[in-house]
């Protein structure tokens, strides 16, 4: 009678077991390969713009500077490509009552290679763009109002956002 006991014990163990294992599997693919964390922020963020008349031929430029991150907390290394050589972009919206209107996208008027880029992210580590993404406006192109940063990831076609103000002294 122990005999069975114990065997009909390990067949359970085993079962469970089984069932763990299956769910640490079910678990990961659930939640696929793309297990990163994405972080935009505006640099200075809100921003008063000087609207006073000016005879001055040469106003004042404005810029709104853009970090964008994409961390890898995983204990595998993530090995993404882009369809080219852009790997992310980062376009602005001004946000209106009823729709949102691009107002900058980093992209526009870039070129890109037209050959898959490899995109690696080590376990542990985080990519940033190589290059600085940066809106250059004058006060007399934007409207005061709140704007949505936008940035996506090419590889994984992921998008994160930040807010920002612009307001005006006249």
């Amino acid at each position: 009678m122990n005999g069975a006991r114990s065997g009909a014990r390990i067949g359970r163990l085993g079962i469970l077991f089984f069932l763990i294992a299956v769910g640490s599997g079910l678990t990961l693919f659930a939640q696929g390969t793309d297990l990163l964390k994405y972080a935009l922020a505006a640099n200075p963020g809100d921003l008063t713009v000087d609207r006073m008349p000016t005879t001055d031929p040469n106003p004042k430029s404005y810029q709104e500077e853009f970090q964008f991150t994409v961390a890898n907390p995983r204990k595998s290394d993530f090995k993404g490509t882009a369809p080219s050589c852009q790997t992310f972009d980062v376009e602005v919206f001004l946000v209106a009552v009823d729709r949102q209107k691009s107002v900058w996208k980093w992209s526009a008027g870039h070129e890109f290679c037209q050959h898959v880029t490899e995109v690696p992210i080590a376990a542990g580590k985080s990519w940033s763009p190589e290059e600085k993404v940066v809106w250059t406006f004058k006060a007399a192109g934007v409207k005061d109002g709140k704007y949505h940063a936008v940035a996506t990831f090419i590889p994984t076609k992921k998008k994160t956002s930040a807010y920002f103000a612009i307001t005006s002294t006249h």
